[in-house]
């Protein structure tokens, strides 16, 4: 009985370090805020939901900041001091200042967070399998479109921008090849994911982000032989699937419309004519955030995250931007075969931020996030020997004390909009753009 006893609580305990321990992480936190997209929980029922993960992400990422200055993770370098002198300067020519700093802080944090979190491949399934559950209610959309001729996305769990789902369902299909490619259990769903995860953009009309999966889709079929015809029949299922559903659609309406072969160029060019307007008044340290007072009806950025660094904070901040690039290009082991599944990401999400104003939302961003964590730091990749924040190393006191000194600072200045802006209140008819709600002119 004793030795029943003693083996029973030892296999419990075995138990315990393989299934139990490796859930309680710092990286676990991705996961519950990505489930509360997923299943679209909320307090509010109208759109200061928006705000509402908003002042999520800026809790969670200050959490990240907290326990980076706790391990003693949390280090400056020289080109960050220089980052933050170009905003000292930046502030005093910038337009409407205040917008564009809280940004420039909130993407240093986001950097902050990718130095301090580890790639966990049980937080990426938890996300991409729990992701399947948001298309329940898909075919009730369907439905509704094969009855009346028009397609409305009400199935999403949140009434968000349908973008943001379109942009989300990227970032996740990348997880779902990956875990296809390396033979991971119950393949069969990733491969179900990516079906209606396109099938769900092309119904939106989701041009960008179309470009973005077929570009990714090509590359990895192309290079790794063994996965090509299932990714491939993949694809043309969704395809197939969208034409069949507008077709049949199309005898109560009258007429067929493939949403996603529109003619509107949805303002963009309108909006970088603009933009590059704005960019003429200062290229060297940017115009600050315009209100684009010549398209009063467009957002209050130009749908392409290159062209807006471009525009508001000019030269010296795009250059900013240009060596985050070279970083991760030097990063790359180009002799692995694995490279060329990151090429194949890092061109996709580079098209989708070309085309695409969503990664202004919280969502995407920390989407962006844990992608990033993901390709830079899987062992799998290769990327990770390469990770060597080069840090200012002093024996200064006000060195060592400088980083907390700036998280101090940030949280405050966070904590400072969070409070002063009526972030959750649903009676401010306009609120802030970009970093609350949709971002249209104030």
């Amino acid at each position: 009985m004793t030795k029943k006893l003693s083996f029973d609580k030892k296999q419990n305990l075995q138990s315990v370090r393989a299934y139990i321990r490796p859930l309680f992480n710092k990286e676990l936190l991705i996961a519950v805020y990505f489930l509360l997209f997923i299943f679209g929980i909320t307090t509010r029922s109208d759109y200061t939901f928006y705000n509402e993960y908003r002042v999520i992400q800026i809790f969670l990422i200050l959490m990240f900041g907290l326990g980076t200055i706790f391990y003693n993770r949390f280090s400056v370098s020289k080109i960050e001091l220089l980052f933050f002198a170009f905003i000292a300067v930046g502030s005093i020519f910038w337009a409407q200042p205040a917008f564009v700093i809280t940004e420039l802080l909130l993407a240093y944090l986001l950097y902050q967070c990718f130095n301090f979190l580890n790639y966990r491949q049980l937080t990426s399934k938890i996300i991409v399998l729990a992701s399947l559950t948001m298309f329940i209610q898909l075919p009730f959309s369907l439905w509704d479109y094969i009855t009346t001729g028009h397609y409305q996305a009400i199935w999403y769990p949140l009434t968000w921008n349908i973008r943001v789902y379109d942009s989300y369902f990227l970032i996740m299909s990348i997880f779902a090849v990956w875990f296809y490619l390396t033979k991971q259990a119950y393949r069969y769903l990733y491969l179900l994911f990516l079906f209606l995860a396109f099938f769900a953009v092309l119904l939106d009309g989701g041009r960008s982000v179309t470009i973005a999966y077929t570009l990714f889709v090509a590359i990895v079929s192309a290079a790794y032989r063994y996965v090509r015809w299932p990714l491939v029949w993949t694809y043309v299922a969704s395809w197939l699937a969208y034409l069949s559903v507008t077709y049949t659609a199309s005898f109560a309406s009258g007429a067929s419309t493939l949403r996603i072969a529109r003619e509107s160029s949805s303002g963009r060019i309108d909006l970088w004519v603009n933009a590059y307007q704005c960019w003429l008044q200062h290229p060297i340290i940017g115009c600050g955030f315009y209100q684009l007072e010549q398209y009063p009806n467009l957002s209050a950025h130009p749908h392409n995250l290159f062209i807006q660094i471009l525009t508001e904070i000019g030269l010296l901040g795009f250059g900013f931007l240009l060596y985050i690039i070279f970083r991760i290009i030097k990063r790359i082991d180009w002799s692995q075969p694995q490279r060329y599944f990151m090429i194949a990401a890092f061109l996709a999400i580079g098209v989708d931020l070309f085309f695409s104003g969503v990664h202004i939302y919280p969502v995407t961003q920390m989407a962006l996030l844990w992608l990033f964590v993901f390709l830079l730091k899987n062992p799998e990749f290769g990327c990770s020997k390469n990770l060597n924040p080069l840090t200012w190393q002093s024996n200064s006191r006000l060195v060592k004390v400088l980083p907390v000194l700036i998280y101090i600072i940030i949280s405050m200045w966070l904590v400072y909009i969070l409070s002063n802006t009526n972030a959750l209140s649903s009676e401010t008819p306009i609120t802030p753009p970009r970093f609350w709600v949709y971002g249209y002119q104030l």
